[in-house]
């Protein structure tokens, strides 16, 4: 593992981000098309999110980097509120869309 220059804690392989910068890909490349999401499809990405950054805080490795004191443990709490603020928004985007269902519906 490679050392930081100082304190000489170690940081955490460079495949540790790679699933966070595959999805911020993916954000930037929809974002770049043409066509406009629907609520309901960005209700499913941001749960897409939600799922994939939960299931990464109940890793085993991202566990044992906490627990190890190999990453800040402040990282476990910024996690936790970027699971909160994201449900928070999706409460947000559910209420439009549960909206416009009804509408529909009439």
């Amino acid at each position: 593992m490679q050392r930081k220059e100082t304190g000489g804690q170690e940081n955490p392989p460079v495949w540790q981000g790679a699933k966070l910068n595959y999805q911020f890909i993916e954000i930037e490349q929809h974002n770049s098309s043409d066509k406009p999401m629907s609520p309901i499809e960005i209700l499913r990405e941001f749960n897409s999110y939600y799922v994939n950054i939960q299931a990464i805080a109940q890793d085993k490795t991202w566990l044992l980097l906490i627990a190890d004191k190999k990453i800040d443990p402040e990282a476990a709490t910024h996690v936790g509120d970027t699971l909160h603020y994201l449900g928070e928004v999706m409460g947000c985007v559910e209420e439009v869309v549960e909206v416009k269902f009804n509408q529909e519906a009439k």
